[in-house]
């Protein structure tokens, strides 16, 4: 833990030096004659937390740095006398409808008003996607980093803008039935081992189904090479 701290704390400004150019205009586009094209996760957040080498997340950093995308004004502003059962409500519909400028700031005042409620509904909209998105990589990464720095506006409208833009493939959990099994070991997948250490985080309303969703997907798992740095990563996660 003691080194996973010191990690972020020495790569945090790194990172936030090359914020403005590591989000995304748009996750999801579509063309006239119905081609779809998803752009994938930026890895630079969670190599933050969980690469231990650092010649490694250096060269992963640079590699997510795209100045065609540069966006700035990541400053969020606060929301006042909002009733914390109605935000997680309004927060996790915004998000799974796109509606960013929402999101972000539903989500900052969560995160400031009881951030374990925060995880715990950003966790749940991570297990609710397609495992192959990677949120919920990228909400473990993002737990890490406030629990060492608090909450900081331009790395929470990162995740947030991931999150909101990387539009929501609802169809396994719509589709899940509720598992009510044994226990079973995952397969040495980065998606499947963050899925699954989400969904161990906390009880949530549907944890049968999420679990009946990571079986499913462990049955099917195809073989294949990591990447580099998802082998890094899986190392600490």
């Amino acid at each position: 833990m003691k080194l996973m701290i010191n990690r972020i704390e020495k790569r945090v400004e790194k990172l936030l030096e090359n914020i403005d150019s590591l989000d995304k205009r748009a996750y999801l586009t579509v063309t006239g004659e119905g081609d779809i094209l998803r752009k994938k996760m930026n890895l630079a957040v969670p190599c933050m937390v969980y690469c231990e080498n650092d010649e490694l997340f250096q060269t992963q950093l640079e590699k997510e740095i795209d100045f065609k995308e540069r966006q700035k004004d990541k400053d969020i502003s606060r929301l006042s006398n909002v009733d914390l059962v109605k935000a997680v409500d309004i927060f996790t519909k915004v998000v799974i409808k796109g509606e960013l400028e929402f999101a972000k700031r539903y989500g900052k005042e969560l995160a400031l008003r009881d951030k374990e409620l925060f995880y715990k509904t950003l966790f749940n909209l991570s297990l609710m996607d397609n495992i192959k998105f990677k949120k919920p990589l990228m909400a473990l990464a993002f737990k890490e980093i406030m629990e060492v720095i608090g909450w900081n506006d331009k790395i929470g409208y990162l995740v947030i803008s991931y999150f909101t833009k990387q539009r929501y493939d609802l169809n396994e959990f719509e589709n899940a039935k509720e598992y009510i099994g044994e226990e079973f070991e995952v397969e040495e997948s980065l998606d499947l081992v963050a899925y699954k250490k989400v969904l161990e985080s906390y009880e949530y309303k549907n944890s049968k189904k999420y679990r009946y969703i990571l079986k499913k997907e462990n049955e099917k798992l195809e073989k294949k090479e990591m990447l580099n740095i998802e082998q890094e990563i899986l190392k600490t996660i």
